[in-house]
């Protein structure tokens, strides 16, 4: 019998999904669950097994997230718009555990439990089939329009034991956690209170302003308040400290792959810290040049984890960069958190740029006047093309 490996959450949609695929496609079932900080594996495994699949794996991979994946972003500044990537780089994580267990276990086929309507059936497959193209794919619910009245029919009448009723469709991990679905679908309805779970709203958050220290090495947190961590235990202990001061919450209008427009809501405080601490200590330490090239580096890798495109090629040059510019993001950097706001305290670096001396306005060891002698051969790009274009140019208004 050909065998199946099931992405499975223990959610509605995967629960329906072993059942529906052994009943209906005949095919023998295996699942797989992985713990990225979201997952209780030995309830997960039970339920998978009372299902009748034939083998349910469970790994706890968020070490792994962290130093594989997690640290890729720190290093790339990874923001799509506004909110860092969390759903986004852990769905390449899932994609490559899938293919190998499928390898191991002598499955042809992969399924995963995305809609039609979103990015991670994009990122699922495309990292699957660039991993091994000789695994189908299958996504049951797009694949064969599922809709949740259905499946829930379909879960009663088959002994299926889920959980209904929960408001919010609900993604998590230890990087993030973003929320979608029933009122927040309407832009003229308020976010409520009850979306927020990691965040404490900044209205109720504390009156005292929390300072905290971070170390930085090799462009990864390696302390809090002179603590060292593995970046596992640093994300897990910023999620709370951060979001205990309102921050990380972040309200997003976004442009899917599929040229869907959708709002989300997303928790992500301690990435919103990290990467907040990342960037200040960039301003401090890369010359211009260097930063500029690294802007748009970051925008690339940020296009692409979106998009899907993990594994393309381009991102193994794209990776080496943003690796070999982070070796020189080091130091220590103390911040203020009040009521979802960051304020920078002190910022110490052996490789900052930032020279008192010759920036000072009471004692600067800046000759000023050279000044003059820089404009004159500076202004002659825009003066020189100007005047040969005087009798047709314009003034923008």
């Amino acid at each position: 019998m050909e065998k199946v490996l099931l992405l499975y959450s223990g959610g509605l949609d995967t629960s329906v999904m072993a059942k529906w695929i052994q009943e209906n496609l005949k095919k023998e079932v295996v699942t797989l669950t992985l713990n990225i900080g979201n997952s209780n594996l030995d309830e997960i495994k039970e339920k998978a097994i009372s299902l009748g699949v034939s083998d349910a794996i469970v790994e706890d991979v968020k070490n792994e997230f962290a130093e594989k994946y997690i640290k890729k972003e720190i290093y790339a500044d990874g923001f799509y718009g506004d909110y860092p990537l969390s759903t986004a780089i852990a769905r390449p994580l899932m994609a490559e555990k899938a293919v190998k267990y499928a390898e191991e276990y002598g499955c042809s086929t992969i399924a995963h439990g995305s809609t039609g309507k979103g990015n991670d059936q994009v990122r699922f497959e495309v990292t699957i089939k660039a991993l091994n193209n000789n695994i189908d794919v299958i996504a049951p619910v797009r694949d064969w329009n599922m809709n949740r009245p259905d499946e829930i029919a379909y879960a009663k009448s088959h002994g299926i034991n889920i959980t209904y009723g929960g408001k919010y469709s609900v993604d998590e991990n230890l990087w993030g956690r973003s929320i979608e679905g029933s009122n927040l679908e309407k832009l003229t309805n308020p976010v409520e209170d009850d979306v927020y779970e990691w965040v404490t709203p900044p209205k109720n958050a504390p009156d005292i302003e929390t300072e905290l220290s971070l170390e930085f090495k090799n462009g990864i947190p390696s302390a809090i308040n002179g603590v060292h961590y593995s970046l596992k235990e640093i994300t897990e202990r910023l999620n709370k400290i951060a979001g205990e001061n309102g921050i990380g919450f972040i309200n997003h209008i976004e442009n899917r792959v599929t040229g869907i427009k959708s709002h989300e809501i997303y928790e992500c405080p301690a990435a919103v810290l990290i990467l907040k601490a990342h960037k200040i200590f960039e301003s401090l330490i890369l010359n211009k040049n260097e930063a500029d090239i690294k802007n748009y580096m970051d925008f690339q890798w940020s296009n692409n984890v979106y998009n899907g495109l993990w594994y393309d090629p381009v991102m193994e040059h794209i990776n080496a960069f943003e690796q070999s510019i982070n070796k020189y993001i080091e130091g220590e950097i103390k911040l203020g958190l009040y009521k979802g706001n960051i304020s920078l305290k002190t910022i110490d670096s052996e490789y900052s740029l930032y020279d008192y001396d010759t920036v000072s306005y009471d004692n600067s060891i800046f000759k000023q006047d050279s000044a003059k002698g820089f404009i004159d051969i500076y202004k002659n790009n825009t003066v020189l093309g100007s005047a040969a274009r005087k009798k047709t140019l314009k003034v923008i208004e």
